[in-house]
Formats: structure tokens, sequence, C-alpha cells
């Protein structure tokens, strides 16, 4: 009895790797954007809940907070208004292209009082891609994001 070989052909390893390739050529690009789009997305997201808590913070504690922001470093710092006590600092570049492009708060400083109620105004947050994230508080305390995905 004659025992046929199991395997592929060298034409066929041939084929299903150029379909690999072809496959890999488009894909690489999109996940590239999907990836700086995300983060962008996430360093938003991470700036709103992080105004979040300082307006809970202002009402736990009945005391008045600063967030400083500090567009040209990529940074925001939380502040005590009373002592000027640093709480923390929290720097965008963990956060692959995302940078602050402006801000529309008076001072760069959102105000957070102990009733909740805040500065009005947004940041803006662009990646490479030219995307956008805007991060607005309005006089009430409450933040949100809108994006604006390229």
């Amino acid at each position: 009895m004659r025992r046929e070989c199991r395997g592929f052909s060298l034409i066929e390893l041939l084929v299903a790797t150029a379909l690999v390739a072809i496959v890999a050529t488009i894909a690489v690009p999109q996940f590239q954007r999907y990836a700086n789009n995300t983060d962008l997305k996430n360093a938003a997201r991470e700036m709103s809940g992080d105004f979040s808590a300082a307006k809970q913070m202002a009402i736990a504690n009945n005391l008045d907070y600063r967030i400083a922001i500090d567009v040209g470093g990529n940074s925001y710092t939380l502040t005590r208004t009373d002592t000027a006590a640093v709480i923390w600092t929290k720097s965008l570049a963990s956060f692959g292209g995302a940078r602050m492009t402006s801000t529309t708060f008076s001072g760069a400083a959102i105000n957070f009082q102990k009733r909740g109620t805040a500065s009005n105004g947004r940041i803006v947050l662009q990646n490479a891609r030219g995307s956008w994230s805007h991060v607005h508080v309005n006089i009430t305390g409450r933040t949100y994001v809108h994006d604006d995905m390229q």
C-alpha cells in the first residue's frame, strides 16, 4: 500500500502568505487610526472624571477647589483654594498623542465651590490625526465630553 503524504504545497503556502500580507496592509493603518482616536477619547474621559471628582470633593469637604490648566505643559493641577495645597497634578502624556490645544476657562482655571457649582467653559484636546475632543463644564459643575473623530 502506498502511503499519501499530508501537508501543503509551496504554492498553497505562498498564496496564503500573500493573502495575509494584503489583509495586514489594509488593517494596520485602520488599527493605528483606532488606537489614536481611542487615546484621545480616554484622555478626555479621564479629565471629565477628574473634574467630577473635584466637584464631589468640594461638596463632601465643604471647601473650594481649583483646577489650574496648563495647556502648554499638557497637564492640570487640583489645589485647595484656602491653603493653596496641591492635591494632585495629572499629565496627558500617558495618552499617546492627545494634547490640550485651548481652553475657554477664565484664567485657565476651573473653580469648584462648596455647593458644587463651577466655572463655565471647555477644554479642547486634539491628536495627530486631527480628531478633537471637547471637555465641557457647565455652571452646575456637570462635565461632559463631545468628540469629533477623523
